[in-house]
């Protein structure tokens, strides 16, 4: 039997047993619904349960539902409010506005009514939140921004690239601001919680602060090998992985073919650096032939007996001659808001370098490209490096 996914939690205070009971019936097919009698059973199931919606009696013993409104508020200012009135009330309504309710209804209320407002104020919760979301990671990414270029006096030779960086956030920072404009405009003045756009302006944001928060790490990355976690790495499985992460794209052929035994194709790195660089390649390779109709990437291993070379071949739209020339250049002016901003296959050579290796771009417009890796076999480098015997089995 399938089970519906409910949209969203509703917390109903109201010390009545026949509107609670009622409110609880018609919203438990499509919301999780918990109840209370006493505002101060409500704020308890506030801080326990996290709901998208309180609707909550202004008239309630021991403390008034506007005294709860208060309460709530201090704790959560972001939770959607409904206060619930009788005939007479109105005027007491009206001061629930002025102290941070959303809206108010008037008991007996419609069936019809109730499901179309709390389903207005379930959504503007769950927007709020994800704004919030949004802010919280902007401001994350900031700081640890400011923490890294701080640190750049260590690293005159990266001073080009990080000063490229700031000026290369603006952008998509730039398209954050507009659309947290955007939200907040709709959320606080127009207060109309089912504009279609919202969701776009919300998912502008998250793409935006995910592709700061990669350039982050990517400025991060350079430079920053630490030789004392230097592995023994196989080669085709890391390879595995990384295609892994593409795995949504199941409308592409990716291949992986290996000359001789697997295990042999060992080498020496760091984990981590190794991983972002081999993925780099595959996401610019999925990216390169996500607009043909028959989309293909093959990763090809062989070896002599110092060296391991990888070629990722794709069937994608090539790289002309011009751009070609500035491939490996840190922020080319072929980097766009779409297709990245122009430092992956910068630090990839970067990586590769640092660990004796080196990268190769072959590509014609139209027929695809060739990325050629070149990278010293495990025992080749153990002489490049001062302590082989810290080095931990093949991953």
């Amino acid at each position: 039997m399938e089970v519906k996914e409910l949209l969203g939690k509703v917390l109903v205070i109201d010390d009545e047993r026949g509107p609670r009971e009622s409110l609880r019936m018609v919203l438990k097919y499509d919301y999780e619904v918990f109840v209370a009698d006493r505002v101060d059973g409500g704020v308890e199931l506030l801080r326990e349960k996290k709901p998208d919606l309180v609707i909550m009696d202004i008239r309630m013993p021991e403390k008034s539902g506007i005294e709860g409104l208060q309460e709530i508020r201090e704790i959560d200012p972001n939770v959607s409010i409904i206060m619930l009135t009788g005939y007479g009330d109105l005027e007491t309504a009206q001061k629930a506005i002025r102290f941070g309710a959303n809206d108010y209804l008037q008991k007996p209320f419609d069936t019809t009514e109730i499901q179309e407002v709390v389903k207005k104020y379930v959504n503007r919760s769950k927007l709020n939140s994800r704004k919030k979301q949004a802010q919280e990671e902007l401001k994350k990414m900031t700081q640890s921004l400011g923490r890294e270029v701080g640190k750049t006096n260590n690293l005159t030779s990266l001073g080009a690239a990080s000063s490229e960086l700031v000026r290369d956030l603006r952008n998509p920072l730039t398209i954050i601001r507009g659309y947290l404009d955007l939200l907040t405009y709709e959320l606080k003045e127009k207060q109309e919680c089912t504009s279609a756009g919202m969701d776009e302006y919300l998912d502008q944001i998250e793409t935006n602060v995910e592709r700061c928060s990669a350039l982050v790490e990517s400025w991060r990355a350079l430079g920053r090998i630490d030789f004392s976690q230097m592995q023994r790495l196989n080669i085709p499985k890391l390879v595995n992985e990384c295609f892994r992460g593409v795995a949504g794209h199941s409308e592409i052929s990716f291949t992986v073919q290996v000359e001789g035994v697997e295990e042999q194709y060992e080498m020496l790195g760091e984990r981590s650096q190794l991983q972002r660089a081999v993925q780099n390649l595959i996401d610019n390779a999925v990216a390169a032939v996500e607009q043909q109709s028959a989309p293909e990437i093959s990763v090809t291993c062989t070896m002599d007996n110092t060296e391991i070379e990888i070629k990722v071949r794709d069937n994608g739209c090539g790289v002309d001659t011009k751009t070609l020339r500035w491939i490996f250049e840190p922020f080319d002016n072929t980097a766009t808001i779409e297709k990245g901003a122009g430092l992956g296959l910068f630090i990839t050579k970067k990586v590769l370098e640092e660990h004796r290796g080196s990268l190769q771009f072959e590509s014609r417009v139209g027929e695809g490209s060739v990325v050629t890796v070149r990278i010293p076999q495990a025992h080749t480098a153990l002489g490049y490096y001062s302590c082989p015997e810290t080095l931990t089995p093949a991953q």
